[in-house]
This record gives C-alpha cells, structure tokens and sequence, in this order.
C-alpha cells in the first residue's frame, strides 16, 4: 500500500508538471520571446474557421474549432509566407465563439487597413505570428487544473511514506503496548498539529479545484458569473475551518493525555486525566468518548477497497474542573470483555481512541487520542464479568419470556424455544428487491438477463426465509439434551444426545448489523459441539455475549452436574 501509493502520487505529480510545462510555462516562454518581434504589414490571402469532430472518452462526439489563416509579408524586400494566427495555434476549441471572434478582427483589419499586423522573428525571418497576446483568463484555468493534479499527487506521496519508527528502549513482546513509541509510557498525544496540515491541505485543494470551474465560467455571461462565484463557496468554507483549528492548535498547543491503567483493559477499565491550558468556568462540560473501530481491507478482481466501522461506543458528559494549570478532566470506562484488543495496521486490525470535545476558554477543544486497550492478566473475561454483575431479575424475566424458558425440578429438565434469527429479513429482503428488478427488467425489456437476475434472487429469498423460520426447541435433562429443529411450525429433525456424547455448548457472535460506518447491533447465538466434531446451531439471538452465556451456564448446570437431587435443586433455585 505505502509503496504503491508513493508510485500513485508521482504518476499525479508528473501528470500535472509535464501538463503545466506544455500548456502553460512554453505559452509564457513564447510570449515572453515575442516581445522583441518586430512589426510589419501583411496581405491577408485567406481566413476561416475549420472545425472537426473530435471523440470523448465516453464515446461521444464534440464539434472542436480552429483559426486557419495564410498570409504574405515582406521583409528586407523578401517575401515570405505565415500561418499562426497565436501562440497556441495547434489548440482547438469547442467555443466557437473565439475562433469565429479572431476571424471577425482578422477579416475587419484587413478590410479597413487594406493589411494586417503580423510579428515576425529577426533572427528567423520565417518564423511570424498574428496575435502574441497571451489569453491570461485560460493560462490561470490551465495552471489551476495542473496544480490540483500535483497537490494530490503531492498529498498521496506525503500519506503513503513510511514512516520511520524507533523502537522503544524498554519494548517487551509480551507487552505489545510497549513496542510503540507513541505507547511507550501512559502519556499520549494526539494527532492534533497533523489535523492542521489536514485542513489546509484540503482547503488548497479544493481552492485549486473548485477555482479552476470558477475562472472557467467567469465573465461568459451573468449567470455564468453567478455560478463562478458560487464555486468559491465550499474552499472559502474549507479556508475558515482550517485557520479555526490552526487558532485552536496555537491556543491549546499539545496537551498530553495520562492513562491512569496503563494500558487500557479490556474486560476492565480505561481510565485517565488531562489538563487543558486556560481558564475556565465550573460549569463548562466535555464529552469524552471512547471509540473501538475496526478497518479492513477487502480486495475483488484488481480493486482494493479500504473500510472502516465504528463496532463500539461509549461516551460521558464530565465538568471540567479549573485548577492553576488549566481545565482538569477526567474519565473513566468500562471495557466489555467480549471487545477486541489494539493492534497493529494491516489488512484488519482495531484502533480504540478517546475522543474530547468541549468550549473551553472561549475556544472549541477537540482532540482524539488513540490508546492501547490490551487483554492482560487484570482483564476479566465474559464469565468474570457475569459472576460480578449478574443479570438483574427483569434481565432474566425478559431473557426468559423470550425464550419460554420452563425449568422443572421435579422432571429435573429444562425446556427453552429459541426463535429465527431477525436479522435474515434483511437478506430476505434483498432477495426479494432483486426479484423484482429482475422480473421488471424481463418484462419491459425483454431480456433473458432479468429472468437470470431473478432467478439469482431465489438464493436470497431461500437464505434470509431459512434464517428467520428456523427455530429450536431444547430440552434439557441431567443426562440428555434433545434439539427438535423447526422451520417455521414444521419439524425438520430431533436431534438426541447423551452426555458421553456432547463435547462441549459455547457461545459465539452470529450476525453484526453496520449503518453509516458505525456497528449499530451485534447478536450472539449458542453452538453445541459434538465429540464427533458436528455443530449444531441451537440460536438465541442475544443482545449480548454476557446474556448469552446465562444461559449457556444455565443448560450446563443441569446437563453436566452429576450430584444428587438435592444439589441440583439447590442450583435451579439460584436461578
């Protein structure tokens, strides 16, 4: 990525320098040479406008208009012949007006003044031109349009170097966190002074860009002109942002962020402080946020295409509290134990980040620290965390309503009904969408693709239908665990194991739902393995791994206890 993207850049670069060397620096050069020509009258032989059709990159045509011109001068009692009506005498125009305006002053000299005015080149007599004025309005265009291909290069070179890392001294490999200089001690920086560079790097850019349509449209007419400034809207917009954040950044400068567990823990806490220079009012409030985002990378055919989603989100409201030094605030998170920890970039790795916003001292703080949330030895697993904070009571009546949980101590079994999974509608729906383009293409159009189409959509249907109607009914006793798999009301197959038989019931993440770069929802189901290496999905569709593990817990209480009666009522009774 980092070298192609180097390779990408200079390709943009050069683009842009070879078209602003050939289209605008050798128009300037001729120009600039021309002002020591020499004047001298000609006879007009001929002038018109020739025009041809020139093909577009998608597939159409464009009328294209050029000046051709023939005359005679004289020079030194020699007679010589020219044909450059300007400087930029091979370049066509689909404007006709400017080919059609020359023709008209051409043809206007030579009728009044029985001549015309030609330039001529002392040192090569041969060598003449009819008008060396330069058309400043098109260079401005041209030198605009080159830049914004040279700036992006620009920006794709300085994104895509490697950057040069040092090694912390005290980096263990059984501490990743300390094998990152920015993580070698529990004070962070954040990115701030490169947000800056972002900013008005982006601002230049679409200054280049949108300018470019700007002087393009410029004086045509009045609406042409109306138009042209609005183009200067979004890069005025874009100006203001940038010197905002360059005022924020001189303000505050760096402001480090302590962790105060170092590193963050998932299954435990991230917690920390920070000092904001100013002074500030006890009423003034920050929303910190802590942010887990997963990127990858995905790759079909010769496309790459990077993602992102944020897959956890949590934030507080804090006062900041006015010491000598600044504004304090400070934060304090829960990590779920079920969340992925930090890793390195690669094709698919997660960043978690702490993200502060407030009004502080009259300016708008806004900082994003990424820290390092590791799994370690203080973390807590889902279990931990489910021994130390139960389901409340209206947690396992829901749980149990959903599910028509039914324990019995008498038969000493457990019955539950785990539903389809809501999620496939979703597929079912895109199947079903895809059905309908598929038959309106066939119909109106007649073409054997949109029966194809159709046809493809059954695949949906089939998987998103088969998603939502399966469901199970689990009993479960001491010594035997039968799955009655249903589709819909229908039985498809009881499945019947003893306890010799079953390996192990583990819970795991089933669907995840993303919206607008954002995870808005994760379910998790239950799995039994068998000791003959068949999986049997047994559903659940949890909100939670920690809900799903209740109940998981709960089955393997009954299931695999081996005691007496009484310990076994003892246990339901807990539950």
């Amino acid at each position: 990525m980092k070298k192609g993207g180097v390779f990408f850049g200079g390709i943009f670069f050069l683009a842009g320098l070879v078209a602003f060397y050939f289209i605008v620096l050798s128009a300037v050069i001729d120009a600039s040479r021309m002002q020591f020509w020499q004047a001298t009258k000609a006879q007009l032989n001929s002038a018109d406008v020739s025009s041809f059709q020139s093909r577009n990159d998608n597939g159409g045509y464009t009328t294209m208009y050029k000046l051709d011109i023939q005359y005679r001068y004289k020079v030194a009692g020699t007679d010589y012949f020219g044909n450059r009506a300007k400087i930029r005498n091979d370049n066509s125009t689909s404007d006709s007006s400017d080919a059609y305006t020359l023709l008209s002053k051409v043809n206007h000299e030579q009728s009044s003044q029985q001549s015309i005015t030609v330039w001529y080149n002392p040192s090569n007599v041969n060598e003449s031109i009819y008008d060396r004025t330069l058309d400043f309005q098109f260079l401005l265009m041209m030198t605009l349009f080159s830049s914004v291909f040279m700036a992006i290069g620009l920006g794709i070179i300085s994104y895509s170097r490697p950057e040069k890392e040092e090694k912390p001294v005290n980096a263990n490999p059984e501490k990743p966190w300390t094998t990152r200089s920015q993580w070698a001690s529990p004070i962070i920086y954040s990115n701030a002074q490169m947000s800056v560079k972002y900013a008005w790097y982006f601002a230049i850019v679409s200054g280049l860009f949108f300018g470019m349509f700007s002087v393009a449209l410029f004086g045509q007419n009045p609406i042409a002109t109306i138009f042209s400034l609005l183009f200067l809207v979004v890069p005025l917009w874009l100006v203001i942002r940038a010197r905002r954040i360059q005022k924020e950044w001189l303000y505050f400068k760096k402001v480090p962020l302590t962790l105060g567990t170092y590193p963050g823990l998932v299954g435990g806490k991230v917690k920390g402080s920070l000092t904001i220079p100013g002074q500030s009012s006890a009423s003034e409030k920050c929303t910190v946020t802590l942010n887990c985002t997963k990127y990858w990378t995905e790759r079909s055919g010769s496309k790459t295409e990077s993602n992102q989603s944020i897959i956890y989100s949590k934030a507080q409201i804090t006062i900041a509290r006015p010491s000598l030094k600044g504004s304090n605030i400070d934060f304090s998170f829960d990590v779920p134990a079920d969340k992925p920890q930090s890793s390195a970039p690669s094709k698919s790795y997660h960043k978690w980040t702490i993200a502060i916003k407030g009004n502080l001292s009259g300016f708008n703080f806004n900082r994003e620290y990424e820290v390092p949330v590791f799994v370690t030895q203080e973390s807590m697993s889902v279990a931990d965390e489910l021994q130390q904070k139960p389901l409340t009571s209206s947690e396992k009546s829901a749980m149990n309503k959903r599910l028509a949980v039914d324990v019995s101590l008498v038969k000493e079994e457990m019955t539950l009904h785990t539903p389809g999974s809501k999620d496939s509608l979703f597929i079912a729906g895109i199947g079903a969408i895809f059905f309908i383009i598929g038959i309106s293409i066939a119909t109106i159009g007649g073409s054997l693709f949109g029966l194809v189409f159709a046809a493809m959509s059954f695949v949906f249907l089939g998987l998103g239908t088969w998603g939502y109607g399966r469901n199970c009914k689990i009993k479960v006793k001491p010594d035997s665990l039968q799955v009655d798999v249903y589709f819909f009301s229908r039985p498809v197959k009881t499945v019947l194991l003893d306890k010799t038989e079953v390996d192990s019931i583990e819970a795991f993440s089933s669907s995840k739902e993303h919206t607008n770069g954002k995870q808005t929802s994760e379910k998790f189901c239950l799995r039994l393995l068998t000791n003959t290496g068949k999986r049997i999905d047994l559903g659940g569709d949890f909100n939670s791994m920690k809900n799903a593990l209740h109940l998981k817990q709960r089955i393997e209480q009954l299931f695999e206890v081996v005691e007496p009666m009484a310990s076994i009522t003892e246990s339901n009774a807990k539950l």
